[in-house]
């Protein structure tokens, strides 16, 4: 039988045999006749197994629903779809269904693009316009992985996940019996001494997966990982190897730039930040505040200025489509706006955010501590009265809190409320003898 035929067969036992279904999300009219052309005239298929549909969460459903019902179900996507990339879809879905098979859909792609893709998780990539046995090739190979090495990797992973690394590590030398230096045979051998906690051999193998195949980011992965805390600079040294095959990652991007955070490297930081936020832009803006957001949060207590930066690049990226969701992005950036004396900003910036969610009293809290860093002591008590009106119980939230109230009303000769505040303090936390101090002081001015 020719390949192609042997192609047909799979994809058309996969099709009548096991009721698998087919869903396309695309809006490309030609590319829908011509999957449903070859899946009926070509395959010969009578069944109805293709779900065609250019809504995300018609498709969704649709996935849900078959696998719910535990039919086969494999998932054809463009790479853009209404002019937005699909990126956001598909890492979503291989969250939620991980074994779940996907096609994407191309026009014209760098190698770059599909090294991301098939970090993403992608099964295949079908470059458009496909031809008939090209669009069944790419499904008979996603469906079905082609030969004996194929079944010897799916018994040896399967070793693997029972722990039984004696028995992976014979299933590997299979493989490498019958393909020399196969990436994934050695893969399977690194995996089995990173198993039995062999650091060294685990390292070799992988070494020598990278070397067959120097464009297989598998191998990079592992040795990323394995010097993951154990060597800095070879951990380092292999994230930007893998930066330099798949430069779309953004999340890796961010792993750099967090150790060059840890070395103190700011400079090279910042420039590894630039990076993931240029390139989450360019993917989906809908990325760019989870990843500004995170690199904040790392720089925070390093550089406070860089997280304003990012914090700022949040902000100005939702633009008028900001909500209560993002009043945590606001009160960061208060932190991030004080830690620099620029008290004036932070109450702007709270002022901004309580436009938005007047009701908020950890805002008006947190504008209190702005005012009180400027000396503004009379508009700190204020704004600390509000939140004490829209929420009586806010300084019982935590011990600092408790504490910034009873300091913020002493200085107001309030000792009084201040004598609460510090009370709360103290039983949150008795051990702290600051606060024992302070409440001695209280009694004292109240000549008690």
């Amino acid at each position: 039988m020719s390949s192609t035929g042997r192609y047909d067969r799979i994809v058309h036992e996969y099709i009548e045999k096991d009721s698998g279904m087919i869903v396309l999300l695309s809006e490309d009219q030609l590319f829908q006749r011509t999957l449903r052309s070859t899946l009926t005239k070509v395959i010969g298929t009578k069944r109805d197994c293709l779900y065609v549909t250019a809504n995300p969460s018609a498709a969704v459903k649709a996935i849900k629903q078959y696998t719910k019902s535990k039919v086969p179900c494999t998932v054809f996507i463009e790479r853009i779809l209404g002019d937005k990339p699909s990126t956001d879809f598909i890492i979503a879905m291989k969250n939620l269904l991980p074994d779940l098979r996907i096609i994407v859909l191309v026009g014209e792609t760098r190698r770059e693009n599909i090294a991301y893709f098939y970090e993403l998780g992608v099964n295949n990539v079908i470059s458009k316009p496909a031809s008939a046995n090209n669009i069944i090739e790419k499904l008979a190979f996603t469906i079905k992985p082609q030969g004996k090495l194929s079944e010897l990797m799916s018994e040896g992973k399967l070793m693997l996940t029972e722990g039984d690394y004696p028995g992976a590590l014979r299933v590997s030398a299979k493989i490498l019996k019958i393909k020399p230096n196969s990436p994934a045979g050695l893969m399977l051998r690194g995996d089995c001494y990173l198993g039995k906690n062999d650091r060294e051999k685990a390292i070799e193998a992988y070494l020598l997966a990278h070397e067959s195949s120097r464009l297989y980011l598998e191998p990079l992965k592992k040795l990323a990982n394995v010097y993951k805390g154990y060597n800095e600079e070879e951990y380092l040294k292999y994230l930007k190897k893998l930066d330099r095959l798949s430069p779309l990652n953004t999340e890796r991007k961010c792993d750099i730039g967090t150790t060059y955070v840890r070395r103190k490297e700011m400079t090279m930081a910042e420039k590894y930040f630039d990076q993931a936020i240029e390139t989450a832009t360019q993917e989906a803006m809908s990325m760019v505040a989870g990843v500004a957001d995170r690199i904040a949060s790392t720089v925070i207590d390093v550089s406070p200025a860089m997280s304003e930066k990012y914090l700022q690049r949040v902000l100005a990226n939702k633009g008028s489509r900001l909500g209560k969701e993002d009043i945590t992005v606001f009160n960061k950036l208060g932190i991030a706006l004080r830690n620099q004396g620029k008290w004036r900003e932070a109450i702007d910036n709270y002022r901004r955010a309580l436009e938005i969610s007047p009701e908020d009293e950890g805002l008006h809290f947190n504008m209190a501590l702005a005012y009180r860093d400027g000396k503004e002591r009379r508009k700190a008590i204020e704004c600390m009265e509000t939140a004490l009106k829209i929420n009586p119980d806010v300084y019982k939230a935590g011990e600092n809190i408790a504490l910034h109230f009873g300091d913020t009303f002493a200085e107001a000769k309030r000792y009084d409320e201040a004598g609460e505040f510090y009370r709360t303090a103290a039983s949150l936390n008795p051990d702290n003898k600051a606060t024992q101090r302070k409440l001695g002081l209280i009694k004292k001015a109240l000549g008690a």
